[in-house]
């Protein structure tokens, strides 16, 4: 009791200290910069949407811009089953008057409190079980806890940050500090370097043979930090280094003193935008002889490199490479020319030879079962050289590319390839991006075929499609699981899916047909989804026409139009809605019912609705109003419905179930509980 006792009390003293003080701006600012400079590329635009994300928030999607529109709060503000209360936002704000070394300090010693406690409860639990007859005196005490147990708490910690907390404790903390031999690792960045510069002298100067982690983040005071401390032999633990933004005569000394530490086994350097002629960095860095990790990041559009091919005494032991900016084909053969041993490469932006025509062909990289590139503008031809001539034994193989020609899309050379040079390749991952272009679009072509055939069926590496306006993305990788798969087993040759961002401007109608034109000459398209908000009902009907073998629609919201415009769009409705062969409708965002009805007349062979309900909605009345929709007009295919409902339970399940009885709206139906999922389905 008492230990678990414990255990509430770190939890909820580390909750309430984070609800109090806030984190400083600097370090925040510094940790998103980090955050978007670690991920080189999303799917679409950066600026409007996350692609590494499978969640989408509501906000952040486009709205439908146009004129005509039914709104929907006076449609249906008169509905009984629909009752939306206002829903206000309160902000609070931490105590930002707080010193900035008491915010550290109390913030530290909060998650120390919470692993100190998992530990010891871990602990306590396994003394219990193993010496279940001994006499067991509990610990109450943090002055009591063994100096191995804070080992593997600071194994979690930044050094400088134990220092700040625990040096002044006490006299026992302060012998054990000082003269423990538990390993410290150190991360320096601008904001606290000031704060924290006696912490920093006390650590450089009294523990170096103790730092296995040193992380600096420096480009104001890289001057000032390495006039005082040298990186040198005496730092023989080192084993890890990051380096970001260091002046260039600075990190060019220091990659010299480097060779003289006998663990530095991972190097991390950023220059940003500090540095033009990289040939001097990768020299130094392949002088390094107990390197295995190795990534160089550079943000220069275009960066100059000329290091000869290795010789045999040049070879390192690198393992791990990240290329981290843009460079040739040359540039990356000349550079593994000096890492046989590497089994990991990953390539931010790689590029053709286009000043010089003598292709350097990779030395033979055996060991080499993972390779990336971010942004691939060679030639696949020249990509499968590569993988040829290297002897590489891929597992993962991972391109996007924006290639201005569709050779990436072809996907019998790919099989050949795949077949000739990887036949142990588990992972295949391509994205090719396209911006339309309307004056050489094709809007009537026949459907392609493309990485359907037995080749890819087998290995369930489907293709996917993404529009947004004018952008096309192609991705090709594993299938996973949607959210018609749960109820039907589908044809998984059928399984090309369309996603909708953003339709192309609805002043020119004409594009939306190139664009769709444009997709069809890569993939036949047989279910689409739709997240842009309040798609008007007309360029709804217009996707659905364009795309004839669609066999299931999810879409977020819809936006109607008003019944003087509706009028003009009824044959086109009609006509769409007699030859389409939809099955399946997931409705994600309804504000009306009336959409509900709309969906139904445009998909009338449906067999299965999905609907969200979110808000505060009578749900007896809206089932009752839509099954009598249903009834009355006479709708033979659609017999199972799924309503999503946070606050669905069995209570909910039996009214329902006495409603459908008492208005006799059902002879033969089952209706069941699964999670947040009412399933109602009937004869």
């Amino acid at each position: 009791m008492q230990q678990q006792i414990f255990l509430f009390i770190a939890f909820y003293t580390v909750q309430i200290m984070n609800f109090l003080i806030s984190e400083p701006d600097e370090i925040r600012r510094l940790r998103r910069n980090s955050i978007e400079n670690a991920s080189h590329y999303s799917v679409l635009d950066k600026d409007q949407y996350d692609a590494t994300s499978t969640s989408i928030d509501p906000n952040n999607l486009v709205d439908c811009q146009g004129g005509g529109r039914k709104s929907s709060s006076s449609s249906s503000s008169s509905r009984g089953w629909r009752n939306r209360p206002y829903r206000g936002v309160s902000t609070c704000t931490g105590a930002a008057c707080l010193n900035q070394d008491v915010i550290a300090s109390c913030k530290l010693i909060g998650v120390i409190l919470v692993i100190i406690a998992i530990i010891f409860f871990y602990h306590w639990w396994k003394h219990q079980s193993i010496q279940s007859n001994e006499i067991y005196m509990p610990i109450t005490s943090i002055e009591n806890l063994s100096n191995e147990l804070f080992h593997e708490i600071f194994d979690y910690l930044d050094g400088s940050e134990i220092y700040q907390a625990f040096s002044n404790l006490n006299y026992r903390f302060q012998q054990f500090l000082n003269y423990s031999s538990f390993p410290l690792k150190i991360r320096i960045n601008s904001s606290s370097y000031k704060s924290y510069m006696n912490t920093y002298q006390q650590i450089l100067f009294n523990n170096k043979h103790r730092i296995i982690s040193l992380h600096l983040f420096l480009p104001l005071q890289s001057n000032e930090f390495f006039s005082s401390y040298s990186i040198d032999s005496s730092f023989n633990c080192l084993e890890s280094l990051l380096l970001f933004k260091i002046p260039p005569s600075i990190l060019l000394s220091l990659l010299i003193n480097l060779t003289c530490l006998p663990r530095l086994f991972s190097l991390t350097i950023d220059t940003q935008r500090t540095l033009d002629d990289l040939t001097e960095v990768y020299r130094l860095i392949f002088l390094l002889p107990k390197l295995k990790y190795m990534k160089c990041s550079a943000r220069r559009t275009v960066v100059y490199m000329s290091l000869p091919i290795a010789k045999k005494e040049q070879l390192t032991n690198i393992e791990y490479l990240v290329i981290n900016h843009s460079c040739t084909f040359n540039q990356v053969s000349t550079i593994i020319s000096y890492t046989p041993e590497l089994y990991h490469l990953n390539l931010m932006k790689s590029y053709d030879n286009y000043f010089n025509n003598e292709i350097l062909l990779p030395m033979d990289l055996f060991r080499l079962t993972y390779l990336s590139i971010k942004m691939c503008d060679i030639m696949l031809d020249e990509l499968e050289l590569f993988i040829a001539e290297t002897g590489c034994n891929l597992k993962v193989l991972r391109i996007i590319t924006h290639s201005h020609e569709r050779d990436y899309l072809d996907a019998d050379q790919w099989q050949e390839l795949i077949e000739d040079y990887l036949p142990d390749l588990e992972e295949f991952y391509l994205q090719y991006h396209e911006k339309v272009d309307p004056e050489a679009a094709m809007s009537d072509t026949l459907p392609s075929d493309n990485f359907r055939s037995l080749f890819w069926i087998e290995r369930q590496w489907l293709m996917d499609v993404e529009m947004n306006s004018l952008k096309i993305v192609c991705s090709i990788g594993s299938y996973r699981k949607r959210w018609y798969d749960m109820n039907s087993s589908i044809e998984i040759s059928k399984s090309t899916r369309l996603t909708v961002w953003n339709v192309p401007d609805v002043d020119y109608r004409g594009l939306l047909k190139l664009t769709i034109g444009e997709i069809l000459t890569i993939t036949q398209i047989y279910h689409l989804e739709i997240f842009q908000r309040n798609i008007c009902s007309n360029e709804l009907i217009e996707l659905i026409d364009k795309l004839s073998a669609l066999d299931s629609l999810k879409i977020y919201s819809l936006g109607l139009l008003e019944s003087i415009f509706a009028d003009f769009y009824e044959h086109e409705l009609d006509l769409v809605a007699n030859k389409n062969n939809i099955s399946k409708v997931y409705f994600v965002k309804m504000d009306d019912i009336e959409e509900v009805y709309f969906l139904i007349r445009l998909c009338p062979r449906m067999t299965y609705l999905k609907i969200n309900l979110i808000d505060n909605v009578d749900y007896e009345i809206f089932l009752k109003d839509l099954l009598m929709k249903i009834n009355n007009d006479c709708n033979q295919y659609l017999r199972s419905l799924c309503l999503y409902i946070p606050t669905a339970n069995n209570d909910m399940i039996n009214k329902l179930q006495d409603m459908i009885n008492r208005e006799k709206l059902l002879h033969y139906f089952t209706i069941k509980l699964e999670f947040d999922n009412i399933y109602l389905q009937w004869k």
